[in-house]
């Protein structure tokens, strides 16, 4: 059947509005442009909201999860100086490197191993977007500020020297240390938080007495897995397992403490 219909003239105010009407009912009906619940579906009990909580308890970046599975985060990005050491494996610092830099931070590398580094350089664009490589001592000012927080990570062995970059409002330091040093009790007396991985007996024994850990989590350091980190602040101890995604297994490998 075909219905046509002639007009002489423009439609007028009324019918234009009702015609506006008439497309917004549709869209309702098509279930775009809902105002409110509706229906019995688009409603919640009051006794199931906590369902609807997000288990994060900070912004961040996501360092892994913890011994419930509730994500952990380490709120890198902060407007005052944030100094962290890690007593690890170059894998678990690459992984905190990528997802601070997928917050949109930009983060700057000072290291004596560069190759090491170039895989991750390459697979961001080449040090355009986000991620760049130094020589050790050769870290330019980065200008860091609230629009764009930096991430500095300083990849320097054993002994790395005192840094020309150092900590500041919206600019952090991570330290990674593979073992311990004689360098290591001054780093960890400036550090806010402090990771530590798989390490000896010895380093274990001086690492409780340096930090007041207890007795189980000393135990416990000799024997941690690949992947997992204890992190510590003043107050705070938290094990931490680092779950790489399928693009960071691709790029790093699994995780791993000895590189």
């Amino acid at each position: 059947m075909t219905i046509t219909r002639t007009t002489s003239a423009a439609p007028d105010a009324d019918e234009t509005g009702g015609r506006g009407l008439r497309r917004a009912g549709e869209r309702l009906l098509q279930g775009l442009g809902l105002i409110g619940p509706r229906h019995a579906w688009h409603t919640l009990p009051g006794d199931q909201l906590d369902a609807l909580a997000l288990p994060i308890g900070d912004d961040g970046v996501v360092a892994g999860v913890d011994a419930e599975g509730r994500p952990a985060v380490l709120g890198i990005n902060r407007p005052t100086p944030y100094d962290v050491v890690l007593i690890g494996g170059l894998w678990t610092a690459q992984v905190l490197a990528l997802r601070t830099a997928a917050t949109g931070a930009r983060v700057a590398v000072e290291t004596g191993r560069p190759q090491s580094w170039m895989q991750m350089v390459h697979a961001m664009g080449g040090g355009q977007n986000g991620l760049a490589v130094y020589e050790v001592g050769r870290v330019p000012p980065q200008g860091a500020s609230a629009g764009t927080p930096v991430l500095v990570v300083r990849d320097c062995g054993m002994r790395p020297p005192r840094g020309r970059v150092v900590a500041g409002p919206w600019q952090s330091v991570v330290t990674l240390l593979p073992y311990l040093s004689p360098v290591a009790p001054r780093l960890l007396r400036q550090a806010r938080l402090t990771g530590i991985q798989r390490v000896s007996p010895d380093e274990a024994a001086e690492l409780g007495r340096t930090m007041g850990l207890s007795r189980t989590e000393v135990e416990s350091l000799p024997g941690l897995p690949d992947g997992v980190t204890l992190w510590c602040t003043d107050r705070d101890r938290q094990y931490v397992l680092t779950q790489p995604t399928d693009a960071e297994i691709g790029l790093l490998g699994n995780p791993r403490r000895m590189d």
